[in-house]
This record gives structure tokens, C-alpha cells and sequence, in this order.
């Protein structure tokens, strides 16, 4: 089993055909703030498998680590892999939703996607903290 497409995006979704559709894939959140929280992102993932590993259970990770090495969230859990269609390599792909994910201090971080303990992908993600100008009153 491999990782062979991850990104976080804005939104995304797999149509009922198994058509995968992303909008606003990033690598980057400016954050005005932190800890910076962010609302809502999807990860998205693709899977290919060999046609050994038909109808087998799967552990899947996924570590979100800060560039000092310290996880600072992260979830798991388990899936089957589809049947094997005539011995081809099987596709899959899943979209995962991130709610109000918080992220303590600016700099790079890591969603490390583990299947049954092993990386197999890693997604950055850098935090970059903006100024933003205050309004000056017309008075002043």
C-alpha cells in the first residue's frame, strides 16, 4: 500500500462516478495571531495497492508534527482495502475533514500519514505570522 497523492486543500470531494474534485489546495496559512486556528481543512489522499493485499485490513495514521519534532495533534483509524479487479493494482482515495485544528507558534509542520506504523507521505504545512495595520481614525 502507498500514498501517491496528499494535499490539504479548502475543500474537496469524491463524486459518486469516483471522481476526486479539490478546490484551494495550499501550503501555507498566514496567520494574524498564535496559537492560530484554522476552521476547516480537508486532507486528501490517494491510495494505490497491490492486488495481494485485496479485502485487508488497514491501520491508518496521521501525526501532525511541529518542526521541533513534538506532535501537536494528530488521528487514527482503520479501513479495508477494496477488491482486486482481474489482478490490477487497486485505487483508492478519501477525503478527510480537519475541524478547528490549532497550531501553537509560526513555522513548518508535518502531516505524516502512517499505513500499519510505516510513513508513507508527508504533507507540509508552513504557519506565517502577517501584521496587520491598524485604521487610522481621520482625525488623527
Amino acid at each position: 500500500m502507498e500514498v501517491t497523492l496528499a494535499l490539504l486543500a479548502d475543500a474537496a470531494n469524491v463524486s459518486q462516478e469516483g471522481k476526486l474534485n479539490i478546490l484551494g489546495a495550499f501550503a501555507n496559512i498566514n496567520a494574524v495571531k498564535f496559537p492560530a486556528r484554522h476552521p476547516e481543512m480537508q486532507l486528501v489522499l490517494r491510495f494505490e495497492a497491490s492486488p495481494a493485499e485485496a479485502e485487508t485490513k488497514k491501520h491508518l495514521e496521521v501525526k501532525v508534527i511541529a518542526e521541533d519534532g513534538q506532535a501537536v495533534g494528530g488521528f487514527e483509524g482503520e479501513f479495508m482495502v477494496s477488491s482486486a479487479t482481474s489482478g490490477q493494482r487497486i485505487r483508492m482515495q478519501t477525503v478527510m475533514r480537519i475541524l478547528d485544528a490549532v497550531f501553537p507558534k509560526p513555522g513548518d509542520y508535518t502531516f505524516a500519514v502512517l499505513i500499519d506504523g510505516k510513513t508513507e507521505y508527508e504533507v507540509p504545512l508552513s504557519l506565517t505570522l502577517i501584521a496587520v495595520e491598524k485604521k487610522k481614525n481621520d482625525g488623527d
